[in-house]
């Protein structure tokens, strides 16, 4: 059994279904989610049960299974933790995410039965992912047409999805000091771009902060405004961005997975290249596909 440990918003919560997804189709055993972390939330939700996904819920007994000898004292605990110490990650039977953003090739090759915990945040996790589970990641209820501004996205050839994230990243300092903002000229680089290339775009704005989108963004191209029940479908706007012919993503992994869900073989996906504030930590980050292009 494979046990995926979910935490925070939902495209986190994609990346660690996906990781352990995968995981559970190599070793041909179940998967089950450890969605605890939800329990004594105010900020986030488990979001999941609005897809197609394969795996349970994990019971407590399930979690205890793999998480119970890291919190007792006694001498055969220590012991065992001594000698966990002395196998390699992928032998184990927590194999929890060392450096965030960094690749670890072992977790691939992973146990039977191991609970996995991490962010799990590097292209090359996700560059041959079993096709079954992007079938997986669709939602489970087909959802209303209308407003009409679902079924115009639906039915353009030239829609480009444009996110823009603020939120937490303006109201938290730890999240402004370390994530920071994209500048608005980030945004006008691309959309340029975009245009330059001659697709002649009709840009689909989801962002949490759409007051300050209608007063900061302006473009010579038809630019529209999606809000959905003020933006409490997110897994719908997400859906939606992967319906999109092309992306302009943020330093959010909310976007990333509109970008990567996005199953039109021309795309064009751009993404920023200032990931996070601190050159030290961005310059390792590989977040990003080689076939995007980072400004």
């Amino acid at each position: 059994m494979i046990v995926s440990k979910l935490i925070s918003g939902l495209g986190n919560q994609l990346f660690q279904y996906t990781i352990g997804r995968q995981l559970s189709i190599k070793r041909n055993v179940p998967l089950k989610l450890d969605v605890s972390f939800f329990n004594n939330q105010q900020l986030r939700s488990y979001k999941l049960d609005h897809y197609n996904i394969h795996a349970e819920v994990a019971s407590d007994r399930d979690i205890e299974r793999f998480t119970n000898i890291y919190k007792r004292r006694s001498f055969y605990a220590r012991l065992y933790r001594k000698a966990e110490k002395l196998l390699p990650k992928n032998k184990r039977l927590y194999y929890k995410e060392g450096e965030w953003w960094i690749f670890e090739p072992g977790l691939l090759h992973a146990s039977s039965n191991v609970y996995v915990d991490g962010y799990w945040q590097h292209y090359r996790y996700f560059e041959k992912v079993d096709p079954r589970i992007r079938e997986e990641l669709t939602l489970k209820q087909p959802y209303d047409k209308s407003p009409a501004i679902i079924g115009e996205i639906l039915g353009n050839e030239s829609s480009v999805s444009l996110h823009i994230r603020r939120g937490d990243y303006i109201t938290d300092p730890n999240a402004y000091n370390f994530m920071g903002v994209m500048p608005v000229e980030y945004y006008y680089t691309a959309m340029n771009y975009i245009i330059e290339k001659g697709i002649r775009p009709s840009f689909y704005i989801f962002s949490d902060d759409l007051d300050w989108v209608r007063d900061n963004i302006k473009v010579h191209a038809p630019l529209t405004c999606v809000d959905l029940d003020g933006g409490n479908k997110d897994y719908i706007e997400l859906d939606l961005m992967s319906k999109c012919r092309h992306n302009i993503i943020a330093n959010s992994s909310f976007s990333w997975w509109g970008a990567f869900l996005n199953r039109n073989p021309g795309k064009i996906v751009i993404a920023p290249s200032q990931w996070v504030k601190p050159e030290e930590v961005n310059k390792k980050i590989e977040l990003q596909f080689p076939s995007w292009i980072k400004m």
